[in-house]
């Protein structure tokens, strides 16, 4: 997967903000269509670059991913470190349309594999060294302050 400018959230000033509610809107329709899916909370730092929704799926407690500036979806174990490990999660892929979930596979690629493909700014690459960012998850969905 090729990385685009501001996907960091730094130099994003190009890119469209996602909407809160549309994700929130998907994860109730996810919540009332499948079994065993109770929603615990939505959650909506404007300093991150993403969005969270906390549920509860077959009693196993999981964050959704909603990137802030692309549509964008990922799976991770719940975790309030904000230090996901990312789930592949085939079947619920139905629930938010006209977004891309993104498998384990390919966040948990590491970014150097592919670093000539990436189009990032210079800011974007000096916060990856600083924060010592790994993988193109790592990217995607950083706490950087």
């Amino acid at each position: 997967m090729r990385l685009t400018k501001g996907i960091s959230g730094f130099d994003a000033e190009h890119l469209i903000e996602q909407d809160m509610r549309m994700f929130q809107s998907m994860v109730y329709h996810l919540a009332t269509s499948e079994k065993q899916v109770k929603v615990s909370e939505f959650i909506d730092q404007p300093h991150l670059v993403y969005m969270q929704a906390v549920v509860e799926i077959d009693r196993e407690m999981l964050t959704i991913l909603h990137h802030r500036f692309m549509p964008y979806i990922a799976f991770a174990m719940h975790d309030e470190e904000l230090s996901f490990t990312f789930l592949s999660k085939a079947g619920l892929h139905k629930y938010f349309p006209m977004r891309k979930c993104l498998e384990a596979a390919t966040l948990n690629t590491l970014l150097s594999k592919d670093q000539a493909l990436h189009h990032l700014s210079a800011t974007e690459w000096k916060y990856i060294s600083y924060f010592n960012s790994q993988t193109i998850g790592d990217v995607m969905f950083n706490a950087w302050d």
